[in-house]
């Protein structure tokens, strides 16, 4: 059993309807389909680690027919002091998921509920260190959404300008490891982004190119233990240098759909 000392909530969805069934990141293509036994033995994993291994409380929301993403609950919601504000989809193949994500929190007794008036994808581009938010924009979420957020959740959103597509989420390219620590992906930033991550975080990992993808830095901590694809070999030595609980995972068939680690998990923030 790892040491952690605070147990997670989060929410996760089974990839029964997971496939890639549309192109609207570099990673898609319908050609190179997923291994849908594989991609179940892969989540299952993940799920046991959450639950077995660190005695994370893990929520399920029911998979749906023709929205194979819905298996990404990262993009459901961002859940702060149990305030939610639900996904406004820049594709069009996504934007059914929010009804489903809406009538799950409802469900769960969830009843401060906010749909944004312009596009935000989620905890994928709204990562919380220290009662901040860091908001990615430029690619799927706009910059009215973070005054929107900010409003809703009382906190203050630092906006991160992100610049490559194949890192179109934040949480592709950014993980908060814990109260002093991020790692990121330089290239992923513009100049002023990464400037502004360096001025209000003590220490920042950079990873390489190599971890960055293999979506390394699409992972879950709890500032003790952290929960990484296997191949990000790199930022797995420098966690366990760190004294951290390295937990890795293969994630390949989620990759095929632009996501790992990060993207199949929903932290419910009570």
């Amino acid at each position: 059993m790892s040491n952690n000392k605070q147990k997670k909530t989060i929410l996760m969805c089974a990839p029964e309807f997971f496939d890639i069934e549309y192109e609207i990141n570099p990673w898609m293509d319908t050609d190179n389909r997923v291994d849908t036994k594989l991609a179940g033995s892969q989540w299952q994993k993940l799920y046991k680690t959450y639950t077995e291994t660190l005695g994370w409380d893990v929520q399920l929301i029911d998979p749906v027919k023709n929205l194979p993403d819905m298996v990404f609950t990262a993009n459901g919601a961002l859940v702060i002091d149990g305030k939610v504000a639900l996904p406004r989809f820049r594709y069009t193949e996504r934007q059914p998921e929010t009804e489903y994500f809406r009538r799950w929190f409802e469900s769960a007794g969830y009843r401060d509920i906010f749909l944004p008036h312009n596009d935000f994808e989620g905890e994928g581009d709204a990562l919380v260190w220290n009662g901040l938010i860091f908001a990615g924009l430029g690619l799927r979420s706009a910059k009215a959404s973070h005054h929107e957020l900010a409003e809703f959740f009382s906190k203050k959103v630092i906006g991160l300008e992100l610049k490559d597509a194949r890192f179109y989420h934040l949480d592709t390219c950014l993980t908060i490891v814990n109260d002093n620590t991020v790692a990121l992906w330089p290239k992923a930033f513009s100049e002023e982004s990464l400037a502004k991550i360096h001025e209000l975080v003590p220490n920042v990992i950079e990873a390489t190119d190599e971890d960055a993808l293999v979506y390394g830095l699409n992972a879950m901590s709890d500032g003790n233990n952290i929960v990484i694809p296997e191949g990000a070999h790199g930022l797995i030595r420098q966690y366990e240098e760190n004294g951290m609980t390295v937990l890795s995972t293969p994630i390949t068939e989620f990759q095929k759909s632009g996501g790992g680690v990060k993207c199949l998990t929903l932290e419910l923030r009570s």
